[in-house]
């Protein structure tokens, strides 16, 4: 698509992006879609801190996981931004959000140092949950499977959130039949001299 043109799709895309990344445990503190002066591109923006917390790397393999999880989507990996909620950006859009809590669209002005065009922000229901939407039984099964069978290299520990709120950082490296029939994970944990072993059952999702 024109990424000098941002259509309704493309809005409603970045929505369901928005909503699957915070389900997947990744806090996302505002979200907002800006085409800057200099470029003339829409991008959308997501603050977080785990960008902060894991690192820039860390962001981005969570935002490819969530990508993932959507399937077919008008929004590609190229135009998410991750940045931090302590940049003037992200400071900038937060005190505007205070003040309008439902979904934005203004036009030029400089966020930051940064000089926009236009720009377009989710409402804070979009991404804030009482509890983790958690993943399916299924789809967590599979996907500790997928991660189970990569190829050899070094692997990168996914972020598992449990569903009593809890999270870290792990590599699944067993899956077997437990006591009372139930299917338990093995990770080797970040931090952690002992594998983790948690039930399936209490994962909400993994990323």
């Amino acid at each position: 698509m024109d990424q000098g043109t941002l259509v309704e799709e493309q809005i409603d895309d970045g929505r369901r992006f928005v909503e699957r990344f915070a389900a997947d445990g990744n806090p996302v503190q505002t979200a907002f879609w800006a085409k800057t002066a200099e470029e003339g591109i829409w991008f959308l923006y997501v603050a977080t801190e785990i960008f902060d917390r894991d690192g820039p790397a860390a962001a981005y393999r969570a935002v490819h996981a969530s990508l993932r999880k959507l399937g077919k989507s008008s929004v590609s990996s190229s135009e998410i931004k991750v940045i931090s909620p302590n940049n003037p950006i992200a400071k900038d859009v937060l005190a505007m959000v205070g003040r309008h809590p439902g979904r934005l669209a203004t036009g030029s002005m400089t966020l930051g140092s940064m000089a926009v065009e236009q720009i377009i922000i989710y409402p804070s229901r979009s991404f804030t949950f009482t509890q983790a939407n958690p993943m399916t039984s299924e789809e967590i099964g599979r996907e500790i499977l997928r991660l189970m069978n990569r190829g050899p290299g070094i692997l990168q520990p996914s972020r598992v959130t449990l569903k009593d709120g809890t999270a870290f950082n792990g590599v699944p490296f067993s899956l077997e039949l437990g006591t009372q029939r139930a299917m338990v994970v093995r990770f080797i944990a970040d931090g952690e001299a002992a594998p983790r072993a948690v039930r399936l059952d209490e994962i909400a999702s993994i990323s």
